[in-house]
């Protein structure tokens, strides 16, 4: 004699939904909140992980050089993964026109901003 109670019935429904039952997959992909960025992400569990990376990180390094005042320096130190190297400008001559050294004076500016 089988007998079958109602908590039975319960746990091998719960266990068929578990097992796949009735799911539905969705293959919902994060696209970020950036629509300049294409909707490039960083992502490891894919085969192509490596290219990703690579298109994600020139994206990136596009958007900012574009979006920001001293972009170009941003964008170079992500596209080498290196520090970029700000050089103060050289103090101006003794004997420097006026010209030299208010064109130095910009130069610094510029120096300190970055």
């Amino acid at each position: 004699m089988n007998i079958t109670t109602g908590a039975s019935k319960e746990n091998n429904k719960n266990l068929s939904n578990m097992n796949g039952g009735n799911r539905q997959k969705t293959n919902k992909r994060f696209m970020g909140g950036n629509i300049s960025l294409q909707g490039k992400t960083f992502e490891i569990s894919s085969r192509d992980a490596v290219h990703q990376y690579t298109e994600t990180l020139k994206v990136i390094a596009d958007y900012l050089g574009q979006e920001y005042k001293h972009g170009g320096d941003i964008r170079y130190m992500i596209e080498n993964m290196v520090e970029y190297n700000f050089i103060r400008p050289q103090d101006p001559s003794n004997n420097a026109t006026q010209f030299e050294i208010e064109s130095w004076k910009k130069e610094l500016d510029m120096f300190w901003k970055r």
